[in-house]
Parts: C-alpha cells; sequence; structure tokens
C-alpha cells in the first residue's frame, strides 16, 4: 500500500533512523581479549609485505644460520601464519631464491662502497679495516652467510666476487704504501687471511681488541 502525504513513515522503514536494540549492544560490548589478539594478528599479517618476509628471514639467518630458515620458524619469528607465507611465495626454496637476489644485491652495494676507499687516506683506510675485523655483527653475518654460500650458487658468487674485491681493496693500500706489485699482494693475502681466521676461530681463540688488530695490520703495512 502506498503512504498518503499526511500518513507518517514508520520509523522501522527508515533503515537509517532505526537500529534494532540487540546491534547496539552487540557494538558496545567489549570484545574478548581472544577476539582483540585475532584482530590485532589479521591486522598484522595485512601489513606484512613481500619485503618484511625476506627482511625476516635475513635477520634470522644472521642470527641463527641457514638451518633456522624455515616456514614455521619464520612465521613464529615473524607472528603470522603459513596462510600469510603462502600468499608471496610457492616454497621455501622461492623465499631463499629471493634472500640469495637481496644479499647479492646488498653486496653490490658494498663493492661499489669499497671503490670509495682509494680517495681515502693510507692511515684512515688501515683504521677502517682495524674495525670491521673487530666487528661482532660483521663476524656473525660473515660466518653465516659463509656457511649459507656452501649450497647457494648465487650466494657463493657474490661472496667470491667480495672476496677479491676486498683484496684488490687491501692490495691497492699497499701499493699506496710503496711496496712493489709482488710485495704489496702478499701482504694483501696475509691480511685477508687474517681477516678470515678471525671470522671463523672466533668462538675458540681469543677475541683481539681493537689496537691487536691495528698492530697486526700496521705489522704487515711496515716496510
Amino acid at each position: 500500500m502506498r503512504l498518503s502525504a499526511d500518513q507518517p513513515e514508520s520509523k522501522t522503514a527508515d533503515s537509517g533512523t532505526a537500529e534494532p536494540q540487540g546491534d547496539r549492544s552487540a557494538a558496545r560490548r567489549p570484545k574478548s581479549k581472544k577476539a582483540q589478539a585475532q584482530q590485532r594478528q589479521r591486522r598484522r599479517t595485512a601489513r606484512l609485505s613481500y619485503d618484511d618476509w625476506v627482511d625476516g628471514a635475513l635477520n634470522l639467518l644472521s642470527r641463527e644460520g641457514v638451518g633456522a630458515v624455515k616456514i614455521q620458524r619464520l612465521c613464529q619469528e615473524l607472528g603470522v601464519t603459513k596462510g600469510s607465507f603462502y600468499w608471496h611465495f610457492d616454497d621455501i626454496e622461492q623465499l631463499m631464491a629471493a634472500m640469495a637476489d637481496r644479499w647479492s644485491s646488498v653486496q653490490s652495494d658494498t663493492v661499489r662502497e669499497l671503490g670509495a676507499f682509494a680517495a681515502i687516506p693510507v692511515e684512515e683506510r688501515i683504521e677502517k679495516m682495524a674495525a670491521m675485523l673487530v666487528d661482532q655483527r660483521h663476524w656473525i653475518v660473515e660466518t653465516t652467510v659463509r656457511e649459507w654460500s656452501r649450497i647457494n650458487p648465487k650466494v657463493a658468487a657474490a661472496v667470491r666476487n667480495l672476496d677479491q674485491r676486498v683484496f684488490e681493496t687491501v692490495k691497492g693500500t699497499m701499493l699506496d704504501l710503496g711496496f712493489d706489485e709482488n710485495q704489496a699482494r702478499l701482504r694483501a693475502g696475509a691480511m685477508v687471511y687474517i681477516g678470515i681466521g678471525l671470522i671463523h676461530g672466533r668462538d675458540n681463540l681469543p677475541t683481539p681488541s681493537t689496537a691487536q688488530v691495528s698492530s697486526v695490520i700496521e705489522l704487515l703495512a711496515r716496510p
């Protein structure tokens, strides 16, 4: 039946002016702790991007090694479900490939930065080398990445490229100090091997101080 002009409309006919009492009560009712946690979880999962997963996996690898990078372990680390993982990756191998791409890209940036060493005074270069060799974070990352490089060809290539670039940088420093090509090569090789030895022997040998490492470098740099 159509309403006449002077016939009042029912409140129930206008959804904007009336709301069931039960709905208002439900809206005011506080959520349980479980519901609140689930809501936070859904929001966090929605915010987790492809880069978040790759960064989280690399952080886990740097702390616990390549063996820790498992789907379940990573989900626990990031506080999300496996469904979030499979939104971005087909399997763990695809994630590992993404990690290798990211790490290789970062190392390429490091290689380019090493090229700027030639513009730094020799004494400052030696100080930077000594500081790097005693940096605990540097040791941990280097150890885990070298372990990873044994099973990942892309990471192995990046490690090899970085090692060669470090060697050339140290060798350039020795040439700038006045050593001939042969002596510069020998001394640079010794210095690079000392660095690798410090990385792998850190758990079994006394940790040298920056001053002690500087003394060894100065010994190798002495004519």
